[in-house]
């Protein structure tokens, strides 16, 4: 399992069959799915550039590499049986898949972040979270290279990189035994439980917070109101009538916090384990890092699942790809443009809007009193 050899994997031919095939598939379909959302995203910059937006971007981008970066050398070992490059191919993918999961990882939890502090502090979050290029760049290019460092250390002496069960992919050492791997081990996986801490904590306080908000919105719609007030409210209230951007904004929030604990607790909790001492097993193991790597997968379909913008863009790239592909002969063109799709106002700036609206009146009325 933690050995340098090469190919002394215990799969069948069939295991190895399935285990190949799934892998691509998988790999094609966060692949596309982070091509459909990078294309979408551009467009919507074009319209908004915000640091929501932005914050798509790199994701997309850092999960679309992954397929390049990470998969061809397990692909080959499962279709081939050879593991191409030994030791400077193993350090090489080990710290490609280091490097890119944790990027989107941190992407992740400052997204998450982003969300609650946006619905929870709409005055000070339009006034200090503002889009500025050049703070952009110096943070991604510091968070960047010191990821970066970090992921090379294995490569460096720092513990090591090992090829793990079935031989088909490299990662740091599981069950190192020097000072140095240990220590390596423990900032990985200590990381990667605050990360899990901070997703799911952001991301349920988001939703409990938009469930209220959507129900305040909806009671203030149903009580009765005077001439005044009826004519004041109106046009909010034909905004959004029933809601639906504060759940559509609590749905997202709730799929990202089920998607990063279901894919992450069981890499987390066997590697804890195996370093106290643990013996491994190794199809659970295979699991646990299968699951892990779902994770770059499900990030770009979580979009159109539940946000209707990204779901009508995804179906008219797909209706437009399959038009031209067909020669015109299956579907016919779709009558809208990309940019009438997008060039909306976000739903995280109207649940915003909403919720500064909202607090306004909860203030209008204690004064009242």
């Amino acid at each position: 399992m933690t050995g340098r050899g090469f190919g002394l994997e215990e799969f069948s031919d069939e295991q190895f069959l399935v285990g190949g095939v799934t892998l691509l598939f998988t790999g094609l379909i966060g692949f596309f799915g982070n091509l459909l959302v990078l294309i979408v995203t551009y467009r919507i910059l074009r319209h908004k550039r915000n640091i929501p937006n932005v914050l798509i971007l790199f994701l997309a981008w850092t999960d679309l590499l992954v397929f390049p970066l990470a998969y061809p050398q397990s692909l080959i070992k499962y279709f081939f049986g050879v593991y191409i490059g030994d030791y400077m191919g193993c350090d090489f993918q080990a710290t490609a898949i280091t490097f890119l999961f944790m990027s989107s990882i941190i992407l992740v939890v400052v997204m998450s972040v982003d969300r609650l502090l946006a619905l929870s502090e709409p005055f000070y979050y339009d006034r200090h979270v503002i889009y500025d290029k050049e703070k952009v760049k110096v943070a991604s290019i510091g968070v960047g290279c010191s990821v970066l460092t970090v992921s090379l250390l294995p490569a460096f002496g720092v513990s090591r990189n090992v090829l793990h069960f079935p031989g088909t992919f490299c990662l740091f050492e599981w069950n190192s035994t020097s000072f140095d791997g240990r220590a390596l081990l423990y900032i990985f996986m200590s990381s990667l439980a605050f990360a899990m801490f901070l997703v799911v904590s952001c991301n349920l306080t988001t939703v409990i917070m938009a469930l209220r908000l959507a129900r305040r919105r909806q009671d203030s719609i149903n009580k009765p109101r005077s001439d005044e007030e009826a004519a004041n409210s109106r046009p909010l209230d034909h905004h959004c009538s029933s809601g639906k951007m504060e759940i559509q904004f609590a749905k997202l929030s709730g799929a990202v916090a089920i998607t990063f604990f279901s894919c992450w607790s069981l890499f987390l909790l066997r590697v804890t384990l195996i370093q106290n001492g643990w013996p491994f097993e190794e199809l659970i193991d295979f699991i646990a890092v299968r699951l892990a790597s779902l994770h770059t997968v499900v990030n770009p379909w979580l979009y159109p699942l539940t946000r209707r913008k990204y779901r009508d863009a995804f179906w008219y790239l797909l209706t437009l790809f399959v038009y031209y592909a067909t020669c015109t002969l299956l579907v016919t063109r779709p009558g809208t443009t990309l940019d009438e799709i997008v060039g909306i106002q976000s739903e995280a700036s109207q649940v915003r809007e909403l919720y500064r609206e909202e607090r306004r009146r909860s203030s209008a009325q204690r004064l009242v009193k």
